[in-house]
C-alpha cells in the first residue's frame, strides 16, 4: 500500500484495550485529576489546573465488553478503592453473591468425590458473581462519566516511536482488501499521539510484542505462561437456579491423580436469570499435542456429577481466551520510555488463586498514578516510567502475587502431585528463587508414531454424540459466540511457511493446530492440484484466543488485529 496521509489526535494519556485494567486506571487518572484541580482551586496545593485534559482509551471490539471473557467471581480489594460505594449502585452488575461453593475431585469419568472443605485459596463465600463484560461495560460508563474519550472499533496495529521514546500508537485501517489495497470503503488508521501510553491488551497482545522486541522487556525473565480456557453459558428450565453457587473441579478430564496430563481445572457458578457458566481451563505447555481444550469441555459436561448440576442446560453462549498464568514468575518488564503494560499483557494473575482482575485493576490504577506525575512533571522518560514498577512493588499485588510465583512452574515440573507438595512447602518456607520455565510451545512432545483421537469431521470426534444443544461442536458454538469478520480483507492470522505444515507437522506432531484452536480455524484439506492436503485458514471463525500465536510448535503462527470492531460479541460472558 502507498504510503498515505493520516489523520493525527494529541492526547495527554492514551489507553489501549477496553478491559479492567485500563478502564480502571483511567477512572483512576481522571479521579487524581478532578482532585488536583480541586486542590489547586483552593489552594492546598501548588501548580496549574488541568484545562480539559484529554484522556483517551480504545478498544478493538465493536464496543466495550464485546471481548470480554473471564470466570468472574469478583475479589473486590481494587473495586472497593476505586468506587467505595459500588454496592449501593443499583447499576451495578452483579450476577448472583456466592453462597455456597465446592471443590469436586473427579477420579475419573464416572467417579469423583467433594472435598470436606474448599482450599482457602479458592474460597469465595460472599463474593460477587459477574460477567467480565457486563462489567467493564459498568466501568465505562463510569469513565465516559469521569471524562475519558473511549473509542470502540479501533484496534491498535503499531508502536509510535521517536528518539528511543514511546510516543503514541496507530490504529488499524479499515477497508483493506484481500490483496492488501484500499477498496472503495477504505479508512485510514489513526495516529493517536501521547507522551504517555498505557498498554492492556490482554495475553500476547500485538503491541507488547512489539514494545518487548523493541526494548528488550523480557531479557533474563521468564516468558509469560498461559492456560486457554473454553468457556459456555447455559440456560435451565425457569426455577432451577435460587442460589449463588461455585463448583471448582480438579483431576479429569485433564489429570489422573499422579499429575499426568494438563495442568488446569474447570469451574461453574450460577448466573442471573437461570444460567450457569461452566469453563475448562488447561495449561498451553502440555505435552500431548491433541489437547483440545473445547472437547476436553464437552467430555467434563458428560461427568454424572457436572450433569447432576448443569444436565438440564441449552448451550447459548460460547467463548474462549488465553489466561496468563505465570503470576510474578513471568512477569517482563513493565514500563519503557512513554510506555507501561498491565493487567493480563503483563502477567497480572494469582494462579494459585485463579483470581486476576482485582490484580489487573490495581495495575491500571498504579499505572495511571505514575502517568499522573508525568503529566505534572512534563516527564515521561524511562527513569520516570520505572515508578509503576516500584508501586507495584509497595502495593498489594506483590505482597499476594510475589510468595506464589512458582506456583504454575512447581505443577509444570512436579505434576498434581509434587506440585502440591512444592506450593505447600513454599508457604511454609517462602517461594526462594524463581523457578526457570521454558516458552509453553517448547514442552509439546512429538507424535512419535502415536495416533490423535479420531475426527470423522472438523471439530467433531468419534466418541461424542452432539445433540446440538448440551453437547456442542466447535462450529456450532463458535456461532453462538456471536463472531464476525468481514472475509474480503487480509488474513490475521499469518502463517510464515505454509510448507511446514503440510510436511514437517503433519509428520512430527499431526498438526496440532487442528486440535487446539478452539474455534476450528485451521484446517488440512485435500487438494487436487498438489495432491496433499494443504493449510486452510478460515480465519472468519476467529475468536481471538491468542491460542494459535502461544501453542504453535514451530512459531510460524503470528496473531495480528483484524479490522477494527470485528471478532465475537459475548456480551454476558
Amino acid at each position: 500500500m502507498e504510503e498515505i496521509e493520516r489523520e493525527s489526535m494529541p492526547m495527554d494519556v492514551l489507553f489501549v484495550g477496553g478491559g479492567p485494567a485500563c478502564l480502571a486506571g483511567a477512572i483512576h487518572l481522571m479521579n487524581l485529576i478532578a482532585a488536583h484541580n480541586e486542590g489547586v482551586a483552593d489552594g492546598s496545593i501548588e501548580g496549574e489546573e488541568f484545562d480539559e485534559p484529554m484522556i483517551g482509551l480504545i478498544e478493538k471490539g465493536s464496543e466495550i465488553g464485546s471481548h470480554g471473557i473471564s470466570g468472574a467471581v469478583l475479589d473486590t480489594r481494587a473495586l472497593d478503592e476505586l468506587i467505595p460505594d459500588w454496592k449501593d449502585d443499583e447499576d451495578f452488575p452483579v450476577e448472583r453473591y456466592v453462597e455456597e461453593e465446592a471443590m469436586l475431585a473427579l477420579t475419573s469419568a464416572t467417579a469423583g468425590f467433594k472435598l470436606p472443605l474448599m482450599p482457602p485459596e479458592f474460597a469465595d463465600h460472599g463474593r460477587p458473581i459477574i460477567s467480565i463484560a457486563k462489567f467493564q461495560k459498568y466501568l465505562a460508563e463510569k469513565a465516559e462519566e469521569a471524562g475519558v474519550m473511549i473509542f470502540p472499533g479501533f484496534a491498535g496495529v503499531e508502536v509510535l516511536t521517536a528518539d528511543g521514546q514511546v510516543t503514541g500508537v496507530r490504529t488499524g485501517d479499515k477497508g483493506v482488501g484481500p490483496d492488501g489495497q484500499p477498496k472503495d470503503n477504505f479508512e485510514p488508521g489513526m495516529l493517536l499521539e501521547s507522551p504517555v501510553t498505557i498498554v492492556g491488551e490482554g495475553p500476547r497482545g500485538h503491541l507488547v510484542r512489539q514494545l518487548t522486541e523493541q526494548f528488550d522487556l523480557e531479557k533474563d525473565r521468564n516468558p509469560i505462561a498461559y492456560e486457554m480456557g473454553c468457556k459456555e453459558v447455559l440456560e435451565l428450565p425457569e426455577g432451577t437456579i435460587k442460589s449463588g453457587f461455585v463448583y471448582l473441579t480438579a483431576l479429569y478430564p485433564l489429570q489422573d491423580m499422579w499429575g499426568n496430563g494438563a495442568f488446569g481445572g474447570a469451574f461453574i457458578y450460577s448466573m442471573a436469570g437461570d444460567k450457569v457458566a461452566i469453563g475448562l481451563l488447561a495449561s498451553l505447555d502440555a505435552h500431548d499435542p491433541g489437547q483440545d481444550v473445547h472437547y476436553l469441555l464437552q467430555k467434563l459436561k458428560l461427568h454424572p456429577m457436572i450433569k447432576d448440576i448443569i444436565g438440564q442446560g441449552k448451550v447459548i453462549k460460547y467463548g474462549a481466551k488465553a489466561v496468563t498464568v505465570g503470576g510474578w514468575g513471568c512477569m517482563p518488564k513493565l514500563y519503557a520510555p512513554g510506555a507501561m503494560i498491565v493487567g493480563d499483557s503483563a502477567s497480572f494473575l494469582d494462579a494459585a488463586r485463579i483470581k486476576g482482575i482485582h490484580l489487573v485493576m490495581k495495575s491500571g490504577m498504579l499505572a495511571a498514578e505514575t502517568a499522573f506525575e508525568a503529566m505534572k512533571s512534563g516527564d515521561a522518560s524511562e527513569e520516570a516510567m520505572s515508578q509503576f514498577k516500584a508501586k507495584v512493588d509497595g502495593s498489594w499485588i506483590h505482597a499476594e502475587m510475589e510468595p506464589t510465583k512458582n506456583f504454575h512452574a512447581g505443577f509444570h515440573s512436579g505434576g498434581l502431585v509434587g506440585g502440591s507438595i512444592q506450593f505447600g512447602l513454599s508457604k511454609i518456607f517462602g517461594a526462594g528463587e524463581t523457578t526457570r520455565v521454558g516458552a509453553d510451545h517448547s514442552a509439546m512432545h512429538k507424535l512419535n508414531g502415536r495416533a490423535l483421537p479420531e475426527q470423522p469431521s472438523p471439530g467433531k470426534y468419534a466418541d461424542l454424540d452432539y445433540d446440538g444443544s448440551y453437547i456442542v461442536d466447535k462450529l456450532t458454538d463458535v456461532f453462538l459466540s456471536g463472531t464476525m469478520h468481514d472475509e474480503h480483507q487480509p488474513c490475521h492470522l499469518q502463517i510464515l511457511d505454509t510448507d511446514v505444515c503440510t510436511t514437517k507437522c503433519t509428520e512430527e506432531y499431526g498438526n496440532p493446530c487442528e486440535r487446539f484452536c478452539p474455534a476450528q480455524v485451521y484446517n488440512m484439506v485435500f487438494s487436487e492440484e498438489t495432491g496433499c492436503k494443504e493449510m486452510q485458514v478460515d480465519f472468519s471463525n476467529c475468536v481471538h484466543c491468542k491460542t494459535c500465536d502461544i501453542r504453535d510448535p514451530y512459531q510460524i503462527i503470528r496473531w495480528v488485529p483484524p479490522q477494527g470492531g470485528e471478532g465475537p460479541e459475548y456480551g454476558m460472558m
